[in-house]
């Protein structure tokens, strides 16, 4: 058993103490005689005190200490706790890093028990069941996965004594950041690590296939580049989407870019005036010209114009993605035989969510992910101030019925001896 206020136990000392030194200090009235000049005593009340140091009274005075007793005990906030238990948090990896999400499922079923926390991670965290993991393209975080754990251990740290974490994951390099480091360094514990089969990193220049009229300007600079032909990984669509596009998009590791050739190839939200812009930049490539703007876009940016609009965003889907490109070329123009055009559209052609790295971390990584020593403290992730005691509630009624009971005992007895 632990308390959550244990000075109140302190506290309820010293009152009850104060109250057996007041119950002392009593007050009685001095026994009435019949006197035979009783004519010559004035007409007015008579007060008179004594001291008194007999213990008197003891049922007022069990009843005051007990209702002290009591509510320091409400107040302090006895906590009972099964010596022993572990509570265990799984994190599992469901990102474009893991090859087979089914190996990440058989991984958990293997590992989990009744009771346990299951936590899915891509790029964001949150609670799950292992039949509800599925993969998606996204990219996966360790910083979110452990983010979600710490806030996971702490719901279980007031009813266990110790706190499990596995991790289920590939471990790839691109699932580490800065604030990876700090969140193990926050987990007072060693970590149990399960690794499952990476995916393959598919960085090497895609194939690509451009649906496009004859001389179209865009068409006749990726033929500079390389790669055109089937079967492609890359659609470039220089007209309007069909449902046969989507439906290619959706398959795995598909990236379909829809880049209009003209206002009405797109069917997007119109921009309240139109503008034009000097310059547009995806990653590290600019170009430079003069680009009418005619649309709002709306999704995960990939390419902005100079003053930070989007130019060019992505959506998931299915397995995935679309490009949606809103920079208008002039086809009479040489802009896309140059340098800064083929620059530019290379960051266009990565997988869907960026070039992917998904090689595990060396050993030394994995070694202080890992960490050694015994599992973390679950008194480490305890909030006191967010913690409660259900006994609480019920001894202060109790407190409240023995304040109840003194007074009407301390009225009973003033009856009596008036």
């Amino acid at each position: 058993m632990s308390w959550l206020i244990p000075s109140a136990l302190g506290i309820a000392g010293v009152a009850a103490v104060v109250a057996v030194a007041l119950h002392f200090i009593a007050r009685s009235r001095p026994l009435a005689e019949v006197l035979p000049t009783a004519r010559f005593v004035p007409d007015r009340p008579i007060h008179a005190r004594t001291r008194s140091v007999a213990l008197t009274d003891l049922l007022l005075l069990a009843l005051r200490l007990a209702a002290i007793a009591v509510i320091g005990v409400a107040v302090a906030g006895p906590m009972f706790r099964q010596t022993g238990r572990v509570a265990r948090v799984i994190v599992a990896d469901r990102s474009r890093a893991v090859a087979d999400v089914a190996e990440v499922r058989d991984s958990v079923k293997a590992f989990m028990r009744p009771g346990d926390v299951l936590v899915a991670f891509d790029t964001l965290a949150k609670r799950s069941t292992v039949d509800s993991i599925v993969a998606v393209a996204a990219r996966g975080s360790l910083s979110s996965g452990l983010a979600a754990a710490t806030r996971a251990a702490v719901l279980a740290a007031p009813d266990a004594d110790s706190i499990e974490l596995m991790i289920v994951s590939p471990l790839a390099s691109e699932e580490m950041d800065e604030a990876t480091t700090r969140l193990r360094a926050a987990w007072q514990g060693r970590i149990h690590l399960a690794a499952v089969t990476a995916a393959p990193e598919m960085n090497a220049a895609p194939r690509i296939e451009v649906r496009a009229n004859a001389n179209d300007a865009v068409q006749a600079g990726l033929s500079l580049m390389g790669g055109l032909g089937t079967p492609a990984s890359v659609r470039i669509v220089r007209g309007a989407l069909t449902a046969a596009d989507s439906a290619w998009a959706a398959a795995s590791d598909h990236v379909l870019v829809h880049w209009p050739a003209s206002e009405a190839d797109a069917a997007w939200t119109p921009r309240p005036s139109i503008d034009a812009v000097g310059a547009v930049t995806s990653g590290s490539a600019t170009m430079v010209a003069r680009f009418p703007r005619l649309w709002v876009l709306d999704g995960k940016p990939v390419a902005r114009w100079a003053d930070g609009e989007p130019a060019a965003v992505e959506h998931a889907v299915g397995s995935g993605c679309i490009r949606d490109v809103g920079v208008l070329l002039d086809q009479a123009s040489d802009l896309t035989l140059r340098e800064p055009f083929r620059r530019f559209v290379a960051t266009l052609l990565v997988p869907c969510g960026g070039v992917r790295i998904t090689r595990p971390i060396d050993q030394a990584a994995r070694a202080t992910l890992a960490g050694t020593g015994t599992l973390a403290s679950a008194a480490s992730f305890r909030d006191l101030g967010a913690e409660s005691s259900r006994w609480t509630p019920w001894l202060l009624a109790l407190g409240a019925l023995l304040l109840t009971i003194e007074l009407a005992v301390r009225r009973t007895l003033r009856g009596a001896e008036s």
